[in-house]
């Protein structure tokens, strides 16, 4: 079934769960007879002329794929929700756009010339929500200011996009197979030699995508920079003695995100990394069976550094009693981020950390502080798993003349800090029957 096709039942599914929220709402004396998104309005640089690159508010983009500047969707219950499509008089900018026959079908589209003219057509009361940055635009309207953003009503809903309708799945699954030529296309540029730079480029041409359309900044790291985690730099030099690419880099479909990361060695690397990229991925693909529903996020992340542990006893790195060394958290010294977070419109997408749908906190604990997911596992949730073993100099040389560095084969290490690191990453849809893995 095309993904058009599914657009439909998601809008039908966003319409149930805003009607749901604003009735459980009422029943706790939070009175919104409607909801205004807006996407955001044009922002410039610091005393100069040009506009930042704008990114619509995910919550209007939830509703339909237009990232432009004070568009508006308004939703009140048991009604078609409205599109305010603002289409500026300009002869500077090409301002007007034309929404594709299957997403105005969901809506009732008013045509307005400015942001300001939403004023005539909102309903009579003055509940209304507002979500948006632009508070200002919304007190100027005459929405109350305990409406902006109501923290029940946006707790609610971002909990609920933990949970993808089949068509934001699919999006997802789109993205996925769009970045995955980028990443072969990569993967061969490194092979002949590329640099940082070209790489980047060949990646964004077999994707057909503008730098600025990418989800996140690519991370295009050749050798030592490859462990530095969000290593954005692009060097021009020559790739040709280079021996590891680490390449993190994504796509978008219709504004939903993939992220994938994958870690190629050259043949003559030093042997041992070789045989760590093989055992990372190999972890990583016995990681994702782990995936089910009820299962604690955090349980997989723990299961990721014992796997990790393994590996750097299987290949010398660590020395000692496996059970000391756990205690000791000596994984953390080379896998010092979580396993993996939510993914949607938002790489690191919303609520986590949320224990339930009221947006009380559950924290990842302190000896994992960096794990952006905490919660179990439910039917819908798309995430990442990306487990990583790096050699990095700033958490590494501290403990050069610890007990914990005792335990480390420090000629082994030196010989691979060149090298980097290894971060292998795909996109996993839990459903009931298991995991479905979006990205192989």
């Amino acid at each position: 079934m095309p993904v058009t096709d599914l657009f439909a039942d998601h809008i039908q599914t966003l319409q149930n769960r805003y009607e749901e929220t604003l009735d459980l709402l009422q029943k706790n004396g939070v009175q919104i007879d409607a909801v205004l998104s807006h996407s955001g309005t044009e922002s410039y640089y610091f005393a100069d002329d040009h506009a930042v690159v704008f990114k619509a508010h995910h919550h209007l983009l939830h509703w339909l794929p237009v990232n432009r500047p004070d568009q508006m969707v308004m939703i009140q219950p048991g009604k078609k929700p409205v599109f305010f499509q603002v289409v500026p008089t300009d002869f500077w900018y090409e301002q007007d756009f034309r929404l594709e026959q299957w997403v105005a079908d969901s809506f009732d589209v008013v045509s307005l010339s400015s942001p300001e003219q939403v004023l005539d057509h909102l309903p009579a009361t003055r509940r209304i929500a507002f979500l948006g940055e632009n508070t200002e635009f919304a007190s100027q309207m005459g929405l109350p200011s305990n409406l902006h953003n109501e923290k029940n009503l946006r707790n609610r809903l971002d909990y609920a996009r933990s949970l993808k309708t089949p068509y934001e799945v699919e999006r997802i699954r789109i993205a996925n197979q769009r970045a995955l030529k980028g990443h072969e296309a990569a993967y061969h540029a490194f092979m002949e030699g590329a640099s940082e730079w070209e790489i980047h480029m060949r990646y964004l041409q077999a994707c057909g995508q503008l730098e600025q359309e990418c989800p996140y900044g690519n991370i295009v790291a050749l050798d030592e920079k490859g462990a530095i985690l969000h290593y954005q730099g692009k060097r021009q030099s020559s790739g040709k003695d280079s021996k590891v690419l680490l390449i993190d880099a994504g796509s978008m479909d219709a504004f939903y995100c993939s992220d994938i990361t994958r870690t190629y060695a050259r043949e003559d690397a030093h042997p041992v990394f070789r045989s760590l990229v093989e055992k990372m991925d190999a972890l990583q693909l016995d990681l994702v069976q782990k995936v089910h529903v009820g299962v604690p996020y955090l349980t997989l992340h723990e299961a990721a550094h014992d796997g990790v542990l393994d590996i750097l006893l299987a290949e010398n790195i660590v020395q000692g009693d496996r059970e000391k060394l756990k205690d000791m958290k000596i994984s953390s010294l080379f896998f010092p981020h979580g396993i993996g977070h939510l993914l949607g419109l938002q790489v690191h997408d919303v609520s986590g950390h949320f224990k339930d749908e009221t947006g009380v906190l559950a924290p990842p604990p302190e000896d994992h502080r960096f794990l952006r997911l905490t919660r179990k596992m439910e039917a819908g949730m798309v995430f990442t798993i990306e487990p990583g073993l790096y050699f990095i100099p700033v958490l590494l040389d501290p403990e050069r003349a610890t007990e914990k560095g005792a335990t480390i084969n420090w000629k082994l290490v030196d010989a691979l800090i060149p090298l980097g690191g290894i971060r292998i990453e795909d996109n996993i849809l839990v459903t009931e029957k298991g995991p479905q893995n979006l990205t192989r």
